[in-house]
């Protein structure tokens, strides 16, 4: 009896040519974006463990001292305004107010040296240093002329000495003196809030004469280091045994040598390159100075954090090209890999992620990399050869190799990273092009017809 021929529609879309190997890439992709979700999962575990070491460092920079923004120094000059008004009676009478006046320096010297520390907290080490800085220079004579102001009217024995610090519990030590003279610095606000925070004293001033300074801060600190070129002429100099600077501010030092032992940067400006004038009045000056600051920021470069959220972004495409090996190679030996093998694959490439962030949080990124890289191909390969064919796990192991060096290697980029990234997809592309050049793609899936009897 001749067999019923199979008119199911599953049958009849079996025998379109072409339509099974569109039909297993159409799942194969399915299951490419199914393996989003742990990646997902994953990227979120990166950003709550990078939040946690957020969290240390602002703790420690409580205890230690945060971002510096040293401001300053200022000289504060009280006077008093007279006015005055008729009384009812006919009389004249006169009102008082007492005013201020703020001058800045005429040359400003700063040299800043600094000692980075690592303090270790649970898993996290945060970058923090310790810095002696001198400021020095001088004030020019204070000169009232231009508001008009008695010679009788100012108060030159109540002057104040304002110098701005941001983060005034970082203070270890402070010695500050004007015209030779040392004085006593008090915290709290200083000068009608021209800073938000430092430290002020009091600063007996002789009309008409020029006043040099001296100031000498021990300042705890983590993050940055930043001046305020508030001299009409300013130099800074910085140095530090940390190798890896990064320069910020309005504008870059003019001079600047970076060595495996630490940096050292030279900053010249004058009161052309600063946003506000040499002298003002309450009221008419400038109300924030920050913008204007230059200075380095501790950079760390190879952040395991950030390195972890980098490599798990590219996740999907390393599954996507696992996968594609496993696909192409099998197509090739006419072998099929089930739906469920891919998934355990695209699994365990997953946990290659978690491995690597678990153990960066203990060892060297690079060496964490490594480790996690050898598991992961060993258990691919293995499972794969065990389970599909062994000449496609020893091609996915040596594929997947290949992955996880480029992906190193990307790591280790700045510049080039794009360049070499579309290179990297480039190459595979071709790849997969020429091994499958000889495929005919419509036959693939189609039965072949039957062999016809010869004739009795």
């Amino acid at each position: 009896m001749a067999a019923t021929p199979d008119t199911s529609i599953a049958a009849q879309l079996s025998r379109i040519p072409g339509f099974d190997i569109s039909k297993r890439v159409v799942m194969l992709g399915i299951l490419i974006l199914i393996m989003l979700i742990p990646l997902i999962m994953i990227g979120d575990l990166v950003n709550e463990r990078s939040y946690r070491r957020y969290e240390v460092e602002n703790q420690i920079a409580e205890q230690w001292g945060g971002y510096q923004i040293v401001s300053g120094p200022v000289l504060m000059i009280p006077y008093v305004t007279r006015s005055t008004y008729t009384r009812t009676d006919g009389s004249v009478g006169e009102t008082v107010t007492e005013r201020s006046a703020y001058f800045l320096p005429e040359t400003l010297a700063i040299a800043a040296k600094m000692d980075s520390e690592r303090r270790r907290r649970s898993l996290h080490d945060v970058l923090v240093y310790g810095s002696q800085i001198e400021l020095s220079g001088s004030f020019a004579p204070a000169s009232f002329t231009e508001w008009n102001v008695p010679a009788g009217d100012i108060k030159w024995s109540e002057a104040l000495l304002l110098f701005g610090v941001s983060d005034i519990s970082g203070v270890v030590n402070l010695d500050m003196s004007l015209a030779a003279r040392s004085l006593k610095p008090a915290p709290g606000p200083v000068g009608a809030r021209l800073f938000p925070n430092g430290l002020q004293a009091r600063a007996a001033l002789e009309a008409g004469k020029a006043h040099s300074f001296a100031i000498k801060l021990s300042l705890n600190g983590s993050g940055t280091l930043q001046f305020l070129p508030m001299g009409n002429t300013t130099t800074i100099k910085m140095s530090s045994d940390w190798p890896d600077p990064s320069f910020i501010g309005t504008f870059l030092p003019q001079t600047h040598t970076i060595k495996n032992d630490g940096f050292t940067a030279n900053w010249e400006s004058t009161y052309i390159s600063r946003p506000y004038p040499d002298k003002w009045r309450v009221g008419e000056g400038p109300t924030d100075f920050t913008g204007s600051a230059v200075g380095v920021e501790f950079a760390r470069p190879g952040d395991i954090y950030q390195q972890n959220d980098r490599i798990v972004k590219y996740g999907l495409l390393v599954i996507g090209l696992t996968f594609a090996t496993i696909f192409v190679v099998g197509l090739l030996t006419d072998v099929r890999a089930h739906m469920v093998q891919y998934l355990l694959v695209g699994g365990s490439i997953c946990i290659f992620y978690l491995l690597v962030l678990s153990l960066s949080e203990q060892i060297r990124f690079d060496l964490a990399y490594s480790i996690a890289s050898a598991v992961d191909i060993a258990v691919v390969s293995l499972y794969v050869g065990r389970t599909v064919r062994r000449l496609i796990g020893a091609v996915t192991a040596a594929v997947l190799a290949l992955i996880h060096a480029w992906m190193f290697v990307l790591l280790q980029m700045e510049d080039f990273v794009l360049l070499s990234g579309t290179i990297g997809l480039l190459l595979a592309l071709i790849t997969v092009m020429y091994v499958t050049r000889n495929v005919d793609w419509y036959r693939i899936g189609v039965p072949s017809p039957p062999a016809q009897q010869p004739a009795t």
